[in-house]
């Protein structure tokens, strides 16, 4: 079974200037099925029960940094407040297998911007639909390209 990569860009500028999460942040993915929200901040992913879920955060500022602190389910986990340590550019974990199809699971991505102790914010709103596992052999998987060899630098 192929991952699901889910891409979130951040205006880290227009969020440390107190503007909304709405206009501030694009996510995408590259789901085969259905999708709802894609270029915005409530994205609806379609995942099998199991799959691989990765994310992936982009900040649209070179200058200004921002950090994925965390990823939680269902707003059970509280957001993240003042000075977290910040861990990572990526997530990742396994979809669960005791979601029934036909359901929404939601998450909320919470992220530091422009230093360590900079502006935390929580994007909620996204959230995972579970479709029905794909039949033995629906997608068979495939062998990966063969790597392509490189010319030795001649400066090395």
């Amino acid at each position: 079974m192929t991952p699901l990569n889910i891409r979130v860009f951040v205006d880290v500028v227009d969020l440390l200037l107190r503007n909304t999460v709405d206009s501030n942040v694009f996510m995408f993915d590259d789901g085969s099925c259905r999708r709802e929200g894609l270029g915005t901040s409530k994205l609806v992913s379609s995942v099998w029960p199991g799959q691989l879920v990765r994310w992936s955060l982009t900040p649209l500022d070179v200058q200004t940094m921002a950090w994925l602190t965390g990823v939680s389910f269902d707003g059970n986990a509280p957001a993240v407040t003042g000075g977290a340590l910040p861990w990572t550019l990526h997530w990742q974990g396994y979809a669960p297998t005791w979601i029934p199809p036909g359901s929404h699971h939601a998450y909320r991505l919470t992220l530091v911007m422009g230093a360590l102790s900079g502006r935390t914010v929580s994007i909620e709103g996204p959230s995972l639909f579970f479709v029905p596992p794909p039949q033995e052999g629906a997608f068979l998987a495939q062998p990966s390209p063969t790597p392509v060899e490189r010319p030795q630098n001649p400066l090395q």
